[in-house]
């Protein structure tokens, strides 16, 4: 597939002219950008183990505010910036790449709960939870270029606001689940989610790519990319916090349903996450 990918791309995507001139890679905004992320994720993952409250915990999620906040001060400053903040001031890109993060938190704690609650709490083998997993990206495959289409029609307001509602709704369901749930209601449950970013994906990433000046398109592709890296880290990031701190408090004091606990939990978040995201899309014009 990669080969093919590569054969492809050298066939039909056209070639850029040289620029004129080298540029710095901004080395301090990515260590920066980089370390802040690192040290999110750090506190949220460790945060149980070591205590919300210990120094090392404090000192990760203090530093992680720091660094992210100085790397807003050099990118605002450097000439050549890893991330071109000036793109924010447009009110559509910044909605869309605020819901891209917002819809990725939502599918990467879906990716993380999901997987415990199918092999651990069912007792379903790999394979038997893998193949139940593909009724969401199979949902999104049929439906994103579909809801692509139909935004390049009627503008991506509708579409990402409804897409982000259906979301929303899916993973409520899925917070819903307990020991005896059939399986079938997981797969409507999953599918839903699937149909919810399959309708809000691409209109998003086209309203967002479309906002950019033409000469910055680029750069909006690499925002979006880094809006999808940051939707992963805290979707993990904070489902893994919720869903380990529940599971241990409830197997500290004996109760037997403490993993369903941690899911439910954590599918809630989500879902509030998503109810958020329907908020920042349907102001996005």
């Amino acid at each position: 597939m990669g080969l093919l990918a590569l054969s492809l791309s050298l066939h039909f995507i056209p070639g850029d002219s040289p620029v004129e001139g080298t540029k710095r890679f901004d080395l301090a905004g990515a260590i920066t950008f980089v370390g802040g992320l690192v040290g999110l994720l750090l506190g949220l993952n460790k945060g149980h183990d070591w205590g919300w409250t210990s120094p090392a915990i404090l000192l990760s999620l203090v530093l992680a505010v720091v660094l992210l906040c100085a790397f807003v001060l050099i990118e605002q400053r450097v000439s050549n910036p890893m991330l071109d903040l000036s793109l924010f001031q447009h009110r559509l890109f910044s909605a869309a790449a605020a819901s891209a993060v917002l819809n990725y938190i939502c599918v990467y704690s879906n990716v993380f709960l999901l997987p415990f609650y199918l092999i651990r709490g069912r007792g379903l083998g790999p394979a038997q939870a893998g193949l139940l997993l593909t009724a969401q990206p199979l949902i999104m495959a049929v439906v994103a270029p579909l809801s692509g289409a139909i935004s390049d029609r009627i503008g991506s307001r509708l579409p990402t606001t409804l897409g982000m509602g259906i979301l929303a709704a899916g993973l409520f369901l899925l917070s819903r689940l307990d020991p005896q749930s059939p399986l079938a209601e997981v797969t409507v449950a999953l599918a839903i989610t699937g149909l919810g970013t399959g309708v809000f994906v691409s209109p998003n990433s086209s309203a967002l790519m479309g906002s950019a000046p033409t000469q910055q398109r680029g750069v909006a592709a690499g925002i979006l990319a880094t809006a999808r890296l940051v939707g992963m880290v805290l979707g993990v990031g904070l489902a893994g916090a919720i869903f380990t701190t529940i599971l241990s408090h409830g197997q500290a004091t004996g109760r037997g349903l403490a993993l369903f606990d941690g899911i439910h939990a954590g599918f809630l978040v989500a879902s509030a996450v998503a109810v958020l995201g329907v908020v920042v899309s349907a102001v996005r014009e």
